[in-house]
């Protein structure tokens, strides 16, 4: 059995021999992975030149975007069969705690394919029930963008809870905000998708050009495309997926008063500070701005997720379908752990 593995001290992916799981025991799951997508997160792990291995390992099994086919399960396991559809989640906690597993400490957690635990670009693996939901077959098409899509879930969730707080209940629903989404890749696009089920008007900003065929897809999908950002325009709340404190900083100026901006990407590698922070401070406290950062994600926005893609699929099928721009084999993926095309997108892994 083989997976695709990150190793100390190289930015280079290889494929590694696992061995086979043996059969699943009492309250487990044995399954097997359908597709897996590549994400940015794996170009950075790789890029840092030090994974964040399991104890006792030599290198990381990657993976953490995954559709999964049941194959057995042990006894006591009700809620699957073999031949269920399911998604993995990704973070699993280490003890107790009074906080979601979404919110714990970097010593709280294990993440499987991320952080200190293998992922799934192994053939084969074991899970529990309560760490796996299930897949219809109507959506088994777009499932493996259930996690990269429930992080933008929980980013515009969190939003939505601080300003109930602060503004009042229903706020959003009763007075739609205006929103902003900074970014081409799979963030940006499902940040897109997830606000354009709720109702919500969408500028989507990026750098291609409008003739280009990832702006040609942010219009198809409902989104306002533009390369440049007006200021003052005003936005009630702004998803910043580009990790780039350039286009933060830019973007901040264009928050309304009141207004929240979510942080759904940064570099693991930051550079110099040379943006002019107090400039955001003051602005941002006359006008009671809120930033957060958000990472992960609870059951909820998987939920959430799995809700918004299988309703934006039956809008605009065709476009949806264009979001996966490059399907291949295992043994052909290792050049898209190292690289995205100029307008790639999500890059998915099909295994036979």
């Amino acid at each position: 059995m083989h997976g695709i593995a990150a190793f100390p001290n190289t930015n280079v992916p290889r494929i590694v021999d696992l061995p086979e799981p043996s059969a699943p025991r009492s309250g487990e799951v044995l399954c097997r992975t359908i597709q897996l997508g590549v994400c940015g997160t794996d170009r950075e792990i790789l890029s840092s030149l030090q994974p964040p291995v399991p104890k006792n390992e030599r290198f990381l099994v990657l993976g953490h975007e995954c559709l999964a086919e049941v194959e057995a399960v042990g006894s006591g396991v009700e809620e699957f069969s073999p031949g269920d559809l399911a998604v993995p989640l990704v973070r699993r906690p280490i003890g107790q705690s009074p906080y979601r597993c979404d919110l714990l400490d970097p010593d709280q957690f294990i993440e499987r394919g991320i952080f200190q635990a293998h992922g799934f670009s192994a053939r084969k693996w074991i899970d529990e029930p309560k760490y796996l939901l299930p897949i219809s077959a109507e959506i088994a098409s777009l499932a493996v963008l259930a996690e990269p899509t429930s992080i933008t879930e929980k980013g515009i969730n969190e939003s939505i809870v601080i300003q109930e707080a602060r503004l009042g209940k229903n706020v959003w629903v009763n007075h739609p905000p205006r929103v902003l989404v900074t970014g081409m890749g799979p963030i940006g696009f499902t940040a897109v998708i997830a606000c354009r089920c709720r109702g919500w008007s969408v500028t989507h900003f990026g750098r291609d050009p409008r003739d280009s065929f990832r702006a040609q897809l942010s219009s198809d999908l409902e989104a306002s495309y533009t390369s440049k950002i007006e200021v003052p325009a005003t936005f009630d709340l702004v998803i910043e997926c580009t990790g780039s404190d350039e286009v933060m900083f830019r973007v901040a100026q264009a928050l309304a008063p009141r207004g929240i901006m979510a942080w759904l990407g940064s570099s693991r590698k930051p550079g110099p500070q040379m943006r002019n922070a107090a400039l955001l401070m003051r602005q941002s406290l006359v006008k009671n701005n809120v930033f957060i950062g958000s990472v992960n994600s609870a059951p909820r926005d998987f939920r959430d997720a799995l809700v918004h893609l299988a309703q934006m699929n039956k809008r605009v099928p065709g476009a949806m379908a264009q979001l996966i721009t490059d399907r291949v084999k295992p043994a052909d993926s290792l050049w898209h752990y190292e690289h995205r095309g100029p307008q790639g997108i999500k890059t998915i892994v099909v295994y036979e």
